[in-house]
């Protein structure tokens, strides 16, 4: 070794030449459970970049000996540690990022934590982000742990279809399901979850079965929306998942698919937020030349009424009704859509340039699909209106296929044909949180 080595050498270059060379040495640590392998370093260098390893060679319970075992780290790994506590540098890759950020971790050295931590993200895929954010819990790294989560929501549809999430732990699998921005079906959602307690009942020595996958998921199956899918689908996952789901579970379920009421389920009905969407289809009912603008106009005072069914759930969010020309008028509108016992009130003004006006619903009624429902319209002040003729009882509307019947209930000869309804607004129950 040169006398003179230090000449010309920066202080981060001297450190190095130090660590590399053992110049001077007064600390060795035997790695991996072997210990077969025995790195010199500094303590000085150590104290000045770890309070752990300060505690540790200077603390009152400091090391007696020059040689301490670390049988959780491997050599290859301690070194590169060693060479970032020197330098400030080493390299990261994908091989040796987890058990570095693991030795960082342990030994409280948070610059390289952190340096550790940006390389996942720079470096994340659906194949290894389920991973990533099992270290990012291990290591309480809350930063990569959200942005874990915001790449699983990005990319939810691959993950969840290939059964990716079998790599979460609990407590991650239970902060993915809760997320509101899965864009994903629900139905893939459940296989995901089925696909994830199988890997913990092999992982347990447990027959897969509906009982054992129960047993190992818990109330994480709480988290899944049953309700999103469609009853046929329920139908099919309580029979293909023997006693996975209780039969008072199942029994709620159902029930609320037959009375479109999910509040006692233990499985939210609440449609994740990622799927809503703010398209809008229309159902119209008449054309422009069946409104009629002269002689006898529809009368107010008195019920309207029509029914009507659809071929797959939706939820209405708000009617166009025909309105008049005598002036500025504003019409005291009260809106029922009854099968469910949803009502909707409002108040809405039709200005005198305007044969229709439109109804917004503070919230969207749900409608289920095959079922029959009363759409009420009662205007109980204001002129009368202009209304419709040679209406259409079957109205496809995109995918959806609207049916019109006469109702019983109305009082002001309503019926398919003739009516003050002209329109609804719709959105599918896919693309809609309710």
């Amino acid at each position: 070794m040169e006398s003179n080595w230090q000449d010309d050498l920066s202080l981060l270059e001297s450190m190095d030449y130090m660590l590399t060379n053992e110049v001077d040495c007064d600390i060795s640590f035997k790695l991996g459970k072997a210990g077969s392998d025995v790195v010199p370093a500094h303590k000085f260098v150590l104290a000045s970049r770890s309070s752990v390893f300060r505690a540790m060679l200077y603390g009152p319970l400091a090391e007696k000996s020059c040689t301490v075992d670390i049988p959780d780290v491997e050599s290859g790994i301690f070194k590169c540690f060693l060479r970032y506590v020197y330098t400030d540098n080493c390299a990261i890759t994908s091989d040796n990022v987890t058990a570095l950020m693991y030795t960082a971790h342990k030994y409280n050295v948070r610059r390289l934590v952190k340096e550790c931590g940006q390389f996942m993200m720079d470096n994340m895929s659906t194949a290894n982000v389920c991973t990533i954010m099992e270290n990012a819990n291990l290591f309480d790294n809350r930063e990569l742990r959200q942005k874990c989560l915001e790449f699983i929501q990005n990319q939810c549809t691959e993950i969840v279809e290939s059964k990716l999430l079998t790599s979460l732990g609990p407590d991650c699998l239970g902060e993915v399901l809760r997320s509101e921005e899965l864009d994903a079906k629900e139905e893939d959602i459940f296989a995901a979850v089925v696909s994830w307690a199988d890997c913990r009942c092999t992982e347990k020595c447990l027959e897969v079965n509906g009982s054992n996958r129960r047993q190992v998921l818990g109330d994480l199956l709480y988290l899944v929306r049953f309700p999103l899918t469609s009853q046929k689908t329920f139908a099919s996952i309580s029979e293909a998942n023997e006693n996975l789901l209780s039969l008072e579970e199942q029994v709620v379920v159902f029930r609320g698919y037959a009375t479109g009421n999910f509040s006692n389920s233990p499985f939210s009905s609440k449609m994740r937020s990622a799927q809503v969407q703010t398209k809008e289809y229309t159902c119209f009912r008449f054309q422009g030349n069946d409104i009629k603008d002269s002689g006898t106009m529809w009368s107010n005072n008195s019920k309207d009424a029509i029914m009507f069914k659809v071929s797959e759930p939706v939820y209405i969010v708000g009617l166009i009704l025909f309105g008049c020309k005598e002036g500025s008028t504003t019409y005291n509108v009260h809106v029922e859509i009854t099968e469910l016992g949803q009502k909707v009130h409002t108040t809405v003004a039709s200005t005198s340039t305007e044969k229709t006006f439109q109804v917004n619903f503070t919230e969207p009624v749900a409608v289920n699909r095959d079922t029959n429902y009363t759409l009420t319209v009662f205007l109980n002040r204001g002129p009368c209106t202009y209304y419709g003729e040679n209406g259409i009882s079957n109205v496809d509307s995109g995918s959806i296929k609207f049916t019109f019947s006469s109702s019983y209930l109305s009082t002001n000869s309503t019926g398919v044909s003739r009516d003050r309804y002209m329109e609804s607004h719709f959105q599918n129950v896919d693309t809609l949180q309710v």
